[in-house]
């Protein structure tokens, strides 16, 4: 319920109480507005950095592994992301803001901007969280040798990662469509983000647990004068890993 006491001199012909929600209302739509516009500043960021990464991947002569394979899956989502759902998304909220007028006119058009956003903004987000929870296991099966990893079966992985996010995309479009709410595909979305950092965190916590291992296995094959020289170069490793994380 508005307050109407009685506001200083220089706001007597407003209540106090929505004079506040003014405010902060309008300090909400800076907040909003500035976002929007770094995000528009990191759109063609994105797009070039990306692209720059699949070009030092795949012209370089050296054998690709599967690793090479999902950090190229991994440069492409965030390279589309840069392309697609960014430039629809603040689209839409830059009209909002500079020309309310036109998100009524083309009303039509705006809707399908919005759903283009929101769709893929769900898709592509939930491809990279895919992709960065499979690296991370990657990485970890080839620490302990467990399994050998080709990039064939890495592309294989990397196709059925793109088909999973599909129906949450298609009921993202449906809740867009009908001006829903979304709530089922936010709570999927939460458990799937859920799922991925837990299995993520999991398994970079076993890659350190095992290269703090083999580090203490050379220093005790260096102190027995075993030279003898270690597969895996464990410091430049443990720097990828870190870089990965």
């Amino acid at each position: 319920m508005i307050n109407n006491t009685t506001c200083p001199p220089d706001d007597v012909s407003t209540p106090c109480g929505l004079n506040n929600v003014e405010r902060e209302c309008e300090s909400c739509d800076h907040a909003i507005f500035a976002s929007y516009i770094i995000i528009t500043i990191l759109s063609p960021v994105a797009v070039v950095g990306n692209a720059l990464i699949l070009a030092a991947i795949w012209k370089k002569t050296f054998q690709r592994t599967a690793f090479h394979v999902l950090l190229s899956g991994l440069a492409v989502t965030d390279l589309c992301t840069g392309l697609i759902t960014q430039p629809f998304l603040v689209a839409r909220v830059l009209l909002h803001f500079t020309k309310p007028i036109a998100v009524i006119t083309w009303s039509v058009p705006i809707q399908i901007m919005t759903t283009i956003g929101k769709v893929s903004l769900v898709y592509f987000g939930a491809v990279t969280l895919l992709i960065i929870t499979l690296m991370s296991i990657e990485r970890w099966l080839h620490m302990s040798r467990r399994s050998p990893v080709t990039s064939r079966r890495g592309c294989l992985t990397a196709t059925v990662l793109l088909l999973i996010p599909i129906p949450l995309a298609f009921f993202a479009a449906l809740d867009t469509v009908r001006g829903r709410s979304g709530r089922q595909v936010n709570t999927a979305s939460v458990a799937c983000m859920l799922v991925c950092y837990v299995t993520t965190s999991g398994t970079y916590f076993k890659v350190f647990r095992i290269i703090r291992q083999r580090q203490q296995q050379v220093q005790g094959n260096q102190s027995s004068k075993n030279f003898r020289k270690p597969v895996i170069n464990l410091e430049k490793y443990k720097r990828s890993v870190v870089s990965i994380v």
